[in-house]
């Protein structure tokens, strides 16, 4: 199966880090190019990797849908186009709601007009709450930047979608401080998408969220 991966952009600077980890960690994104600038340049390798690796998915807007096919226009080329979706949704890989209007990632067979993978991200974005107990979250921006509320020892930056699989960058607040200019990546797998939930699979551990207006679930570990 495809995995899906997020993909984190900082917001401040390193040095909200030093909060104690109770605190929010919506101050530390930013933007991708200050990413890529003097202190501020990853250093893990997975990171340059995946930033030279080609994006075959289609950043789209859903103009409407049938039974068997969803015609959407590409964000980038305003072309459209007509992709049957059965076979993602029969293999578990369409995340999300369909629902016009909203922007999806696919992962299309251009030769088979079929969509591989599709994550609604529209609905990906926003705030969900994994933990009530200690108030803890993340958000998903728009654009890829992301935040982290009350997180523990992880800093989110930067949520990526590339070809079909998602990326999670974060910094580790637990590392020494000559190292925490150093970007982390992991792969952060979805198992469920819908408007009021989401359950990921991010460093080994399962979090299950819900929208901070619903009563969240608790976070359930490995």
């Amino acid at each position: 199966m495809y995995r899906r991966l997020l993909y984190i952009v900082p917001a401040f600077s390193l040095g909200l880090l030093l909060l104690a980890s109770g605190i929010s960690c919506t101050g530390c994104g930013g933007n991708k190019e200050k990413r890529t600038q003097g202190e501020e340049s990853p250093i893990n390798p997975m990171v340059a990797r995946l930033d030279d690796t080609p994006d075959e998915a289609l950043l789209v807007r859903l103009n409407s849908f049938d039974s068997d096919s969803m015609y959407v226009t590409v964000r980038a080329s305003g072309r459209k186009w007509a992709f049957a979706y059965g076979e993602a949704m029969a293999n578990g890989m369409f995340h999300g709601t369909m629902r016009k209007g909203d922007t999806y990632s696919l992962l299309p067979d251009n030769r088979r007009k079929t969509v591989t993978i599709a994550v609604n991200t529209t609905e990906l974005s926003g705030r969900w709450v994994y933990d009530q107990q200690q108030h803890r979250g993340l958000a998903f921006n728009q654009g890829g930047g992301m935040e982290s509320v009350n997180a523990g020892n992880i800093c989110f930056r930067e949520w990526k979608l590339l070809n079909g699989k998602m990326y999670i960058y974060y910094v580790d607040t637990q590392q020494v401080a000559s190292d925490r200019q150093q970007y982390l990546v992991e792969e952060a797998y979805i198992n469920t998408l819908s408007a009021k939930e989401l359950i990921i699979q991010f460093r080994g551990e399962r979090l299950r969220c819900l929208r901070p207006s619903d009563k969240p679930l608790i976070y359930e570990g490995k």
